[in-house]
């Protein structure tokens, strides 16, 4: 049986290399996710390690630890003040270098005194000892900060906008100062160098807490001298502290591996989803490969009803036919590995193209166990994938060696009663489960269920997949063959002769239109409801920012915009971080005058009347997390004035929109200013006076902020305008992602119809003889492969609007407000981009099947 199998291989390498390919790119693309997130994690993990690796004891504030690309703590330090550091400083002495760590909001100032931005996101102030062993970053050019008035930037930036070594820059305090530096050095900061994509600037600990405005470090460094050890120096900083429980002291080890846990992912969730996609297209490699193995099962009758005559066994058969699989898969994943690492290559690429992620600049880093793993996968699914058809040769009996030629069978598209009720129960079962979905409370647990419903009712497509192609190609081939002769007419008919295998060849394709789809129209939908929601609750014409993340608008802002008749309302917004119970919540406040106008936040409970001295308001989420109803009453701590107790007014639909309603707890305007004392506002909302033009209030706002000039005028419009482009650079990466499914699906549709040709060799002579041109044959295939495209589109297009709708309505009753909206044209967009990679992908067999001798086709016995 060894060389039937390899010469089964010879006589069909066409079909089995098309196969073949079908691996090699899902292989290579899950191997290809694996090796960039893994590269991804360890890259980010060198870099943090090295950050550390000259830290021999940390001291950190018990329950409020800062460790880098993490969510801020409940309550941030304010106990590390620089005289803690001074008396840990006087108890080690010689034994090392103690200094204090700190990072905080400092927006950085271009030539024209606008804040330097990236992807909207201004820049931070970070500590640079004096001891350059503790720096966060490695000095490339000039030298680190050795004075008040020194400040070093990232690398990034200074090549951005041309920054030289000597020359001075601009910074803006917490209390909205301008300061000028020297610019002493340019830094690098290994993994990134824009650490996560803000402008950074490097200055002596003390320097960064007076331009950030804090108290206190986020933590105390030490660094052994002297051959300290690590214990010793943990133990003497311990001392020094009274072994007071507010502080956690660690040894360097400890340090190292604690920053390693807390780090959050730099690329978000970038690597799930990216493999999440290579399951996808993993998944169509199998619908291919399985389809693949059916067709060539069903061409080699003759040869199996052959070797069955002269004794070869059922079992044997099937090794034969699992053996060509195993080997195709062997070959395959193989092959598939190696292109995996290409694909890594690009991958990173691509999601540094179309998304704000920063990933790590380095090499991809080869791991021994993803390799493994891409082999096994590979050699698996293309097993699994043959079983099936394998079984199907050993039903074949030996009389069909007796028959001249083989027939080109024609099925009618019913199925079997009781597939037919599989059918029906699956989707049934899919719709019901959707359904249950979409009633939930529970945003998470909504979207599993509906998954899984949509899940079920692809599987009824599938089990009912010869019942629904032949009316669909019927229907889509009706019109055009009226206009476009015989050879459209013909095309229809050859494509529903064999509905079973039409149906399993255009699974694959549903699949990824189903994704496609799905994500277009949810992302839509999301647009249009946050567009219609800030129309709706947060209506406002203009916004006064501030540079940076943690500054301040100036309070007379305020005041002289309110003085333009062009303005009807001026509204201050005012918010800040707090903890309640333990979490960390964002508090903010705004005047009343502005509720009903520039804020109308949506009421779940109590009344907007009720709201004032004394009271407090939550969000729904925060509601519902900490078990709270209106009337009771809560607890905020307050760094500044300690806690805060209020009782609950009103709760209020939190939204993802750009309001007074983002916060977790609005207080009173007055009481918020007299708990957090604030420098300045968080930010300005204004409405333009009725009858006024554009131009004319615009100008009135300019003519105000134009005398802060790291003051940022936004805009209704420039707001959803960033909406609309995040969402497109979302959706451009999912659809990048999920092109290499359609790619694979495509494959597949050309192994059909290169069976299609084999099978229709005598057929297909016959035509020629009867006047069929050459052109006309290929365009015969040409409209075949273009209805099979079609149906499998237009499938998976309605299951991904029917799920998106599903979770829009899940989306509406959890958080309010979600509106559908179908993008008809991009979807139209789809099905005919899957009709044009079904009619490239009719090119090969039409050429074949034109290039067929008549006499000789007719002749072959």
């Amino acid at each position: 049986m060894p060389k039937v199998v390899l010469a089964g291989l010879r006589a069909d390498a066409v079909r089995l290399a098309l196969t073949c390919l079908s691996i090699v790119l899902g292989i290579a693309f899950v191997t290809g996710t694996f090796l960039l997130s893994g590269s991804i994690n360890k890259a980010f993990d060198y870099g943090y390690a090295r950050a550390a690796q000259n830290i021999d004891a940390a001291v950190q504030q018990t329950g409020s630890a800062v460790y880098p690309n993490t969510t801020p703590p409940a309550t941030l330090p304010y106990r590390l003040t620089p005289s803690v550091a001074a008396k840990i400083q006087a108890r080690v002495g010689a034994d090392a270098v103690v200094s204090g760590q700190v990072k905080g909001p400092a927006p950085l100032l271009d030539a024209n005194g606008q804040a330097m931005r990236t992807d909207g996101l201004t820049g931070y102030a970070v500590a640079f000892p004096a001891d350059p062993a503790l720096f966060p970053g490695t000095v490339v050019a000039g030298t680190g900060p050795t004075g008040p008035d020194d400040a070093v930037v990232d690398k990034d930036t200074a090549d951005e906008h041309k920054l030289h070594v000597g020359e001075t820059i601009r910074v803006v305090g917490h209390d909205s100062t301008v300061r000028s530096f020297r610019l002493a050095g340019i830094a690098e900061y290994g993994v990134d160098n824009r650490a996560n994509g803000w402008t950074l600037v490097g200055m002596l600990p003390q320097v960064v807490l007076q331009v950030t405005g804090k108290v206190s470090y986020d933590e105390i460094d030490l660094r052994a001298k002297a051959g300290a050890s690590q214990q010793h120096l943990a133990s003497e900083a311990a001392a020094a502290l009274g072994s007071d429980p507010q502080f956690t002291v660690l040894t360097g080890a400890q340090y190292t591996k604690a920053v390693l846990e807390h780090r959050a992912s730099i690329a978000g969730n970038v690597p799930q989803i990216l493999e999440v996609f290579g399951g996808v297209a993993l998944l169509v490699a199998a619908f291919v490969i399985y389809n693949t193995f059916t067709i060539l099962v069903a061409q080699r009758i003759r040869q199996v009803a052959l070797l069955r005559c002269i004794g070869a066994g059922k079992g044997q058969v099937f090794g034969a036919t699992v053996a060509e699989a195993a080997l195709v898969g062997l070959v395959g994943s193989a092959l598939g590995v190696l292109a995996g690492i290409g694909v890594a290559q690009g991958l990173h690429a691509v999601v540094a193209a179309t998304t704000s992620t920063k990933l790590p600049p380095g090499g991809i880093v080869v791991s021994g166990g993803v390799i493994a793993l891409g082999m096994a996968v590979g050699f698996v699914v293309t097993i699994v994938s043959a079983v099936l058809p394998a079984r199907a040769a050993t039903n074949v009996p030996p009389i069909e060696a007796l028959r001249t030629q083989q027939e080109v069978k024609t099925a009618s598209g019913r199925i079997g009663r009781t597939r037919l009720l599989v059918a029906v129960a699956l989707g049934i079962a899919g719709i019901a489960v959707a359904a249950l979905g979409t009633g939930q409370h529970d945003l998470l647990g909504g979207v599993q269920l509906i998954g899984g419903g949509g899940g079920l009712v692809f599987a009824a497509l599938i089990v009912a997949g010869p019942l629904i192609v032949g009316p669909m190609i019927w229907a889509l081939g009706w019109l055009p063959g009226r206009f476009f002769g015989t050879p459209t007419k013909l095309a229809g008919s050859n494509a529903r002769r064999n509905p079973g295998r039409v149906a399993a060849t255009t699974a694959a394709l549903t699949i990824g239109v189903t994704l496609m789809s799905l994500f277009t129209v949810t992302q839509d939908s999301v647009t249009v409801t946050q567009a219609q929601w800030i129309d709706s609750h947060n209506p406002y014409d203009y916004s006064v920012d501030p540079p940076g993340s943690g500054q301040m608008v100036p309070f007379q802002v305020t005041g002289q915009l309110r003085a333009k008749p062009q303005l009807a309302q001026v509204a201050a917004v005012d918010g800040t971080k707090a903890a309640l119970n333990g979490t960390s919540v964002d508090v903010g406040a705004v005047e009343s005058s502005a509720y009903g106008t520039l804020f109308k936040p949506v009421v779940k409970s109590g009344s907007l009347a009720d709201f004032g001295p004394g009271t407090v308001a939550l969000s729904n989420e925060t509601a519902d997390a900490q078990h709270v109803k209106v009337g009771d009453t809560i607890t905020v701590q307050t760094p500044q004035s300690g806690p805060l107790t209020g009782k609950v007014a009103v709760i209020y639909q939190v939204f993802t929109g750009y309001g007074i309603d983002w916060y977790d707890v609005l207080l009173p305007r007055a009481q918020f200013l007299a708990t957090f004392k604030p420098l300045g506002d968080t930010q300005v909302r204004i409405l333009a006076a009725p009858g006024v033009p554009t131009p004319t209030s615009r100008r009135a706002v300019d003519s105000v902020v134009s005398q802060y000039p790291f003051l940022h005028t936004g805009s209704l419009a420039e707001k959803k305008n960033s909406l609309t482009g995040s969402a497109d650079a979302t959706l451009q990466l999912f659809t990048a992602m999920l092109g290499l499914a359609v790619v694979i699906a495509v494959l597949g549709i050309a192994n059909t119809l290169s069976l299609s040709v084999v099978e229709r060799t005598r057929e297909s002579a016959l035509l020629r003889a009867l006047g069929l041109s050459r052109g006309q044959m290929r365009r015969m295939l040409s409209v075949e492969a273009v209805l099979m495209s079609a149906v499998g589109a237009l499938m998976g297009v309605a299951l991904g609007v029917g799920i998106a709708a599903a979770l829009e309505s899940l989306i509406g009753r959890v958080e309010g407000g979600a509106v559908l909206s179908v993008p008809v044209f991009t979807l139209v967009g789809y099905v005919l981009l899957a009709a044009v990679a079904g009619l490239a992908a009719s090119v090969l067999p039409g050429r074949r099947a034109a290039s067929v001798s008549i006499v000789a086709a007719i002749a072959d016995s």
